[in-house]
């Protein structure tokens, strides 16, 4: 195990539970790891003292330390990386893409999944790279492993809320397309997920789409979208 992993762990084996997460299941956040039944809110506080702690920590001790945590034994180490990912944006548009294919391949269930896909991956780093990033989002959509294709989805979900630009656009509908027809959950609300915030820059596009494809998207994509439209709500 990577020492800076070693610290971290540490923390998260001596936390205190968060109240209310005594009684939720892990098999709710689709895991049977090891779950310390910490709270998203304490699990990130760990993280950022970390870093306040370690603010020389190069790059390669960086990549280091989440390929160790991305081999965690429990649930709170393998969604760790979330905050060590957003604080170090510079380190994070320098990852080559492969390696976030590999770590992607390490987590299993939604919540696993989201940890590392939403909201720590901008418009700016996919633009930065549109030909690299467009490419695996393509991969992760064709692939066999369930949790990548929820990837493919949950990484376009804020991108496109941030973005007016129409390549975000047609890969998220081109993907959807992809997927539309699965019944898994996790591809179902992905799906539903990714239209609804499509509409803040797209909501002309995202419409249009709706009224075209309602038929064969998910029930509860069409519903949730033809919701989100009308009112504005989920």
């Amino acid at each position: 195990m990577n020492p800076h992993h070693q610290i971290i762990l540490r923390q998260i084996q001596t936390a205190v539970p968060g109240r209310g997460q005594v009684k939720q299941r892990p098999e709710h956040l689709g895991t049977t790891r090891k779950w310390y039944g910490l709270k998203n809110a304490q699990s990130r506080a760990i993280a950022i003292a970390f870093i306040a702690d370690h603010k020389a920590l190069s790059y390669d001790d960086w990549l280091a330390l989440l390929d160790s945590l991305y081999q965690g034994d429990s649930y709170e180490e393998r969604c760790a990386p979330r905050t060590l990912l957003g604080k170090f944006p510079r380190y994070r548009r320098q990852l080559p893409l492969a390696r976030l294919d590999a770590w992607l391949g390490c987590l299993n269930g939604w919540a696993e999944v989201d940890s590392t896909c939403q909201t720590v991956f901008t418009d700016k780093d996919l633009l930065a790279d549109w030909a690299g990033w467009s490419a695996l989002l393509g991969s992760l959509a064709r692939d066999e492993n369930t949790n990548k294709r929820r990837a493919a989805l949950v990484l376009l979900t804020a991108p496109i809320s941030q973005s007016p630009d129409a390549r975000i656009l047609d890969l998220s509908l081109e993907l959807i397309d992809r997927l539309k027809g699965e019944k898994d959950g996790r591809i179902t609300k992905a799906v539903s997920w990714l239209l609804r915030k499509g509409i803040k820059q797209h909501r002309a596009a995202i419409a249009a789409y709706l009224e075209a494809n309602a038929a064969a998207l998910p029930a509860i994509a069409a519903r949730e979208t033809r919701r989100k439209l009308a009112t504005g709500k989920k």
